[in-house]
């Protein structure tokens, strides 16, 4: 009985540690739940369409802030910029995913 018992202790925190991994590694996370950057842009890579939609809503939220730095983005299809930005700046990986989008859209299209 008692091994049956620390058994399924075992087997249940293995469960349990695996769900975390998959949970940091992105793998479950949907790109609006996505905590970080990191984890952002390996959701992406499942949904990209949520993907777009994050990246939209990120930069509205971040435009209508107090303290919002003005952007010119020019192209109407801008996601493929910012994302390809993103994965070649590995310091805004551990960002919170919208001040990492943000950071890649004013880098991206500064106003003159």
């Amino acid at each position: 009985m008692a091994q049956d018992a620390s058994r399924q202790n075992s087997e249940r925190q293995n469960s349990e540690r695996q769900n975390s991994e998959r949970q940091n590694s992105g793998s479950q996370v949907a790109p609006f739940e996505a905590p970080t950057v990191a984890v952002f842009l390996a959701s992406c890579d499942r949904d990209i369409s949520q993907c777009e939609f994050t990246l939209r809503l990120a930069l509205l939220d971040k435009l209508n802030s107090r303290d919002a730095t003005s952007i010119c983005e020019k192209d109407a299809h801008s996601e493929k910029p910012v994302i390809a930005w993103l994965k070649a700046h590995p310091e805004t990986h551990a960002m919170a995913t919208e001040d990492g989008i943000y950071a890649a859209y004013k880098s991206l299209y500064p106003c003159p």
